[in-house]
């Protein structure tokens, strides 16, 4: 009877051992998709309004209209270019848009002069805009692929001043000779074009 019970014994615990050890796996299989990331946004300054109410303005301009904040996000080195159309008063009268200047600086960690480069860093320097796109913002050396803490950057906003590339002629000068067809609201819209390189 001792002999039955011990090999009853042996045979469950061999049985419990087998289903104990018996297993199974699987697998989940997972993709990562990096697709190139392009983005610029402005953060703040929107809206900007040049007031010309006296003979200063319109004789010397406006040095300081406001100020734009933009970023940019990207997965690549990029440009940035601007362009406008000429001011409209919603008729036939126009405001050449070489009359509205801007310069820039970099608020971010990727400085202007190294990772990115910018011609119009002054006041004294600045860019008259055009209707076609002009090189505002470029690759300097480097990368300048970043989020918006690498890439961040003011748009400082000049009217009337001559300066840089800016109009020859005061907007006194083009209101007399008639360039400037009337007194009233004018208004564009600037856009900025992000590019990959």
């Amino acid at each position: 009877m001792k002999r039955i019970t011990l090999i009853m014994l042996v045979f469950l615990a061999a049985q419990t051992t087998s289903l104990i050890a018996q297993t199974d796996t699987d697998v989940v299989n997972f993709n990562a998709i990096l697709a190139e990331v392009f983005d610029i946004t402005v953060t703040s300054g929107n809206n900007q309004t040049a007031n010309f109410d006296t003979p200063t303005t319109y004789n010397v301009g406006i040095d300081a209209v406001g100020t734009s904040t933009i970023t940019v996000e990207a997965t690549n080195d990029w440009d940035v270019q601007i362009s406008a159309p000429d001011f409209t008063d919603g008729g036939t009268n126009i405001i050449p848009i070489n009359n509205l200047g801007v310069w820039c600086e970099s608020t971010g960690n990727n400085a202007i002069g190294t990772e990115v480069t910018c011609a119009y860093t002054t006041l004294a320097t600045c860019m008259g805009l055009t209707i076609a796109d002009q090189m505002l913002l470029d690759h300097g050396t480097g990368t300048n692929a970043g989020d918006a803490l690498d890439n961040a950057f003011n748009l400082n906003w000049t009217m009337g001043t001559l300066n840089g590339s800016m109009n020859t002629a005061t907007m006194l000068q083009q209101v007399a000779d008639g360039t400037i067809g009337a007194m009233g609201t004018y208004t564009t819209v600037a856009t900025l074009t992000l590019t990959a390189e």
